[in-house]
């Protein structure tokens, strides 16, 4: 089966959804959402196609792919970069090129499968091909009780609590509610999530938040955030990333006496027990907090793509499918030295794991409650976006 491309008429196979000439995307809707700033050519109807043609008008004729020559490209809003359309690797945007807002899903207010693969303290939590989900680790509180969840397009987890998105918007939980952090039902429109210690936050289409649970530390003050884009927690500290690439934070306690003001040009962000991590748009790594196990040294890292924090230790996945860990490895948590093909990355408390390219899990660390027991795991979905791992 073939298809023609409506914005550069290449014929494409039916396997692929995205043209492999100009990066058009047909799974969107590109019409109704438009991406990038309005000094683009006339009849560009696509998000690939868009930030292609943007892209190609900063530099022109100058972007090639570095590992095998193709000029063309899509954007991924997952990972917010340029894709080559044949190997897969990202290519960060150039500056002026950075995405906007109303550009970071081609379908606002509907939850994109994102995070398929997450750590709590002692557990490890997937999200399989068909939406259901699976569990390893410490089961004490119940949360590994996932089995009959259905429609998952992204998963959290926190010390003893397990939260998933459904593809309608709405939330579900499971674990220890003692702080009411499992009360999530009534959520709607959410298109993210995220679990700290013992409180859950949900990202809403509209770019604000929501929170239940514990608030101990003061991390649940997120009430006039706005234009917040992705989010992240670490044990008492709530991240939120704006459109606008710079990161906001809080934790009230008088041991957090870091800013984030200064942070710009970011990506994506994770949280610690007491540090946060930040990548940035060239592919480079920030982070701030505690360093006593030196989980925040992280300043040589390049060409990353994706970060996790544990408890002390920080988590790096690079556009080869490589991983680079730093901090505590006292249950051999940064022992990733031999990962290969890994499209995802997640950490627990002191385990890190990885998702191949194949739906298949590897995981290095503390397995005290079995939380690295994974092995046998198949067909756990992949990120939205086409692998960036040849």
């Amino acid at each position: 089966m073939t298809w023609t491309c409506p914005v550069c008429h290449a014929d494409n196979s039916g396997e692929w959804s995205f043209c492999k000439d100009c990066g058009f995307d047909r799974s969107c809707d590109y019409e109704g959402y438009p991406t990038l700033s309005a000094s683009l050519p006339a009849g560009a109807k696509s998000v690939s196609a868009l930030a292609t043609a943007q892209q190609q008008k900063l530099v022109p004729g100058a972007l090639t792919c570095p590992d095998c020559g193709n000029r063309t490209f899509y954007y991924s809003t997952e990972l917010r970069q340029l894709i080559c359309t044949r190997c897969r690797r990202a290519v960060p945007l150039a500056g002026e090129a950075q995405i906007r807002k109303d550009g970071l899903s081609p379908s606002v207010g509907a939850p994109s499968r994102g995070v398929t693969l997450a750590c709590g303290a002692d557990t490890t939590v997937a999200v399989m091909t068909d939406g259901t989900c699976v569990a390893a680790g410490d089961n004490r509180f119940g949360q590994c009780r996932v089995g009959g969840w259905k429609n998952i397009v992204a998963v959290a987890a926190g010390s003893n609590h397990t939260v998933g998105l459904r593809s309608d918007g709405t939330v579900i939980a499971t674990g220890s509610n003692w702080s009411g952090q499992c009360d999530v039902n009534g959520w709607t429109d959410i298109i993210a999530i995220a679990a700290g210690y013992s409180y859950t936050v949900g990202l809403r289409s509209d770019g604000t938040v929501l929170i239940t649970g514990s608030n101990w530390s003061g991390h649940c003050a997120v009430g006039g955030w706005t234009d917040i884009t992705a989010i992240a927690t670490g044990d008492n500290i709530t991240v939120g990333l704006r459109a606008d690439h710079t990161v906001v934070a809080v934790r009230m306690s008088s041991n957090w006496p870091y800013t984030l003001d200064n942070w710009g040009h970011i990506a994506a962000v994770a949280g610690g027990a007491d540090h946060v991590v930040g990548l940035r748009t060239n592919g480079t790594v920030i982070a701030t907090g505690s360093n006593g196990a030196g989980q925040c040294n992280v300043g040589k890292w390049t060409d990353v793509i994706a970060v996790a924090a544990g408890e002390h230790h920080t988590v790096g996945l690079k556009s080869d499918g490589t991983v680079v860990a730093v901090g505590e490895n006292g249950s051999s948590q940064c022992n990733i030295g031999g990962w290969k093909g890994i499209v995802a990355v997640a950490a627990g408390a002191r385990h890190t794991v990885g998702l191949r390219s194949d739906g298949t899990v590897v995981a290095v660390g503390a397995n005290q409650n079995g939380q690295c027991n994974v092995k046998q795991w198949r067909s756990i979905a992949l990120p939205a976006a086409p692998s960036t791992i040849r």
